[in-house]
């Protein structure tokens, strides 16, 4: 039983909705008429064996078989799982119009169901498809089930047939209407992607540099206005990084190689920045790098790290040779503004640079 009412695997979630909506009302018509049952045999017992045979056998048989046909086909046809479950809903609606009086008033409109339900696939061809099943379960029962061949007037039955184009021609205009307004929605969700593009684009213009893809000049300012601002429980470190000898290399090999090395630097303090580590291009061959959680011993050797990486690169460019970089830090002390914060670091660089290049100095 369990397995039973497990999906398969390629069904969808709305049809499997309403697969399982066709199980819960065809409980509940069985125990609609199981309690019609006790009423019946109460109040008119001579008329229990045809309640027995047409409502309680025939009925449940149909409806069982109908559901089980369609739970085998489920599993052996996934591509047919939409046009499936429209004609299980006209199966049902056949069933409820062949077995219900002619004069209970509006049992027609049952044969609409499947239609309802082909709207929700917002498709044309399910929506026609729908129509047309539908009018050949209709014909069907007005032309096989005896009370209805019989008894029922030929202007209902054109009346009925009328009825079901007229919903089919509303079902197509409300189809035509969500497609529109699908693509209306479409359309605004492209156009609200593509302003968000262009300002991020905007944006990555502005805040980038455009040789290292690191944050400019402009950017780096903005950040250690913030970190200074937010960082009076924690340790704010400034380091500036100087490419040594790079107007040699410009000079020697042509900017476009000195770009490279721009390039590769660059690359090379992205690649080890972290969460709490901003590295920015400040200009020329200059690199500036934020640190706001990490202490003094932390930060020094972060750095070497990067002074060794940085001579380990070669370049074809300039016949496998490398450069070397001078860094200087400084820990902004209590007091101290930013822009003190960045002559320490600036003086300590030039402390290195005097110092024979190469190395960190704070």
């Amino acid at each position: 039983m369990r397995k039973l009412f497990t999906a398969p695997k390629h069904l969808s979630n709305w049809n499997n909705m309403m697969r399982l909506s066709y199980w819960a009302m065809s409980l509940l018509s069985i125990a609609a008429v199981m309690m019609t049952w006790v009423f019946v045999a109460n109040d008119n017992p001579e008329r229990l064996p045809a309640f027995l045979e047409k409502q309680v056998l025939i009925r449940n048989s149909l409806v069982f078989g109908t559901l089980i046909v369609a739970e085998v086909i489920y599993r052996l046809k996934s591509s047919l799982q939409d046009y499936i479950i429209i004609f299980l809903g006209s199966c049902f609606a056949a069933i409820t119009l062949a077995l219900s009086s002619p004069q209970v008033t509006g049992v027609q409109i049952v044969m609409i169901l499947p239609i309802l339900v082909s709207i929700l696939h917002f498709n044309y061809g399910k929506v026609l498809f729908a129509c047309w099943i539908t009018m050949i379960t209709y014909l069907f029962v007005m032309t096989v089930v005896p009370v209805y061949r019989y008894d029922f007037p030929l202007s209902q039955k054109a009346v009925g047939f009328s009825f079901l184009i007229i919903v089919t021609l509303a079902a197509l205009g409300i189809v035509n209407r969500g497609l529109q307004m699908m693509r209306e929605e479409k359309a605004a969700l492209r156009s609200e992607k593509k302003h968000r593009l262009q300002q991020q684009a905007a944006h990555e213009a502005s805040s980038l540099d455009a040789l290292t893809g690191l944050e400019n000049h402009k950017t780096f300012q903005e950040r250690m206005r913030a970190a200074v601002e937010e960082g009076e429980n924690r340790p704010i470190h400034l380091a500036v990084v100087d490419i040594d000898n790079f107007k040699l290399v410009n000079d020697t090999y042509g900017h476009a190689v000195g770009d490279t090395v721009l390039r590769k630097v660059g690359k090379l303090l992205r690649d080890c920045s972290q969460d709490g580590i901003i590295p920015s291009r400040y200009g020329g061959e200059e690199f500036t790098i934020i640190f706001t959680r990490m202490n003094g011993k932390a930060v020094a050797e972060w750095l070497e790290r990067i002074r060794i990486e940085t001579e380990r690169l070669r370049f074809e460019e300039m016949d496998d040779h490398h450069v070397t970089i001078s860094i200087g830090f400084h820990q902004l002390q209590a007091g101290e503004t930013r822009d003190v914060l960045f002559q320490q670091a600036d003086k300590a660089l030039y402390s290195a640079k005097r110092s024979g290049k190469n190395r960190i100095m704070w």
